[in-house]
């Protein structure tokens, strides 16, 4: 099993969308795959056409009281994707912000043991990738799932709102002794000099991890990509339209995620 969260502490950088679709563009390719969404919106679900769940609170809450002999066996959490026969999902919604105010009581477990207890019976799946879309707030879930993380990916708008937050999971990474996979821009604009001019900060602070090197054709996700979150279809950009500008650039990303995470 290898996990890959994507997490930034900022919301509206398209952690939903880059999850999404990473989730199904592996699945896609034959991968068996688990996306668990950790955010209260329950945005993942709407999009790919499923209603709205508290699954994730109830495994996690579970989890916490009970012995694994106890325990609901996780499948009864899976969640099947229309259209993506190798897709499953662990739904998450409104109740995820209890637990997370769960794990902060004193006594309380440490979030990552209890998240790495509950999908640890997923390890038995030879070649399973685990998708974990974060929630944009520095809880103890986003806290769990970047230190249970194999691979994390930022996502972040070349401004400085989330600036700060690409930097403080590269520092709280850093002092684990681990790196950001991947930071990749999102809903730039190519003739705004601040996004330009902040891209090349980020390059030159973060080096090759950013997705931004115009010498190699890799722009990240620049404003029009991000139109791939079309909830009404149910279905990723790079799958409704595969001709289009937009679902192009968004497979290299994807590709070079593939490449990056040796998956």
């Amino acid at each position: 099993m290898r996990i890959i969260t994507v997490a930034n502490q900022k919301g509206g950088t398209g952690k939903t969308t880059i999850a999404i679709h990473l989730a199904t563009w592996l699945a896609q390719s034959g991968r068996p795959v688990v996306l668990v969404d950790l955010d209260t919106q329950g945005s993942a679900a709407r999009f790919l056409g499923l209603d709205k769940a508290d699954d994730l609170a109830e495994l996690l809450g579970m989890t916490m009281v009970l012995r694994p002999d106890r325990r609901l066996p996780l499948s009864s959490f899976l969640c099947p994707v229309p259209g993506y026969p190798n897709l499953v999902m662990i739904r998450g919604w409104e109740r995820s912000a209890e637990t997370d105010g769960s794990l902060r009581q004193p006594g309380a477990r440490p979030a990552r043991e209890v998240l790495a207890d509950a999908l640890a019976p997923l390890q038995e799946r030879t070649g399973l990738l685990v998708v974990l879309d974060t929630g944009p707030y520095a809880g103890m879930l986003q806290e769990a799932a970047l230190a249970i993380a194999d691979h994390v990916i930022v996502p972040g708008k070349p401004e400085a709102a989330t600036e700060d937050g690409i930097l403080d999971i590269a520092r709280r990474l850093k002092a684990a002794g681990r790196g950001i996979t991947a930071v990749v821009p999102t809903l730039w604009i190519a003739t705004a000099k601040e996004h330009r001019t902040t891209l090349e900060d980020w390059r030159r602070t973060l080096g090759p991890a950013v997705y931004y090197d115009p010498k190699a054709r890799l722009w990240g996700l620049p404003r029009r990509v991000i139109w791939g979150e079309i909830v009404r279809y149910g279905r990723p950009i790079w799958d409704l339209a595969p001709n289009d500008v937009a679902a192009r650039e968004m497979r290299k990303v994807l590709v070079r995620v593939v490449y990056d995470a040796k998956i």
